[in-house]
Order: structure tokens, then C-alpha cells, then sequence
């Protein structure tokens, strides 16, 4: 459901901010971006077992929580790469 929401709006800004020529490329990563993401959640969940939750999860919220911290210190620099597109 969530990759139903989100794919619209991932294809629309990414056609708003590539080049006119390299506009089907960059439709076509976006797509190899949302498959390399459900094959890595795949891999990853071949590590969880019964005895090891509280490391397996420790680790993903680890890795989602410094990801989200440095999107966010990355935000003004991407807002201004952005230009006048929001």
C-alpha cells in the first residue's frame, strides 16, 4: 500500500528535476531504487531468527534512526539543489 502512495510522487519529482533529455533514465532509476530497497529488505530478513529480536531490531531502528538524522542535516542543502521545486 505504501509503495502505491508513494510512487506517484516519486515519479512526479523525479521527472520535475532531471534534465528533459535524461527524463526516462531517471524514471528507470527510481524504479531500480524501489527494487534494490524490497531485495535489501529481503536479504535482511533472512538474518532474523527466534533469540536474536532484540539485536536484529536494535539494528534496523539503529540504522533508520542515523539515516533519518542525516537526511535531516542534509535537508537545507538539498532544498537548495531543489531550487524554486517543492
Amino acid at each position: 500500500m505504501a509503495e502505491l502512495l508513494l510512487s506517484p510522487i516519486g515519479q512526479s519529482v523525479t521527472t520535475k528535476l532531471a534534465p528533459a533529455a535524461f527524463g526516462t533514465q531517471m524514471i528507470a532509476l527510481f524504479s531500480l531504487s524501489v527494487s534494490l530497497g524490497t531485495t535489501l529488505a529481503g536479504i535482511l530478513a533472512g538474518f532474523y531468527t527466534e533469540g536474536n529480536e532484540i539485536t536484529y531490531f536494535l539494528a534496523l531502528g539503529g540504522t533508520a534512526i542515523v539515516l533519518g538524522i542525516a537526511l535531516l542535516l542534509a535537508s537545507p542543502a538539498l532544498k537548495k539543489l531543489m531550487g524554486e521545486l517543492r
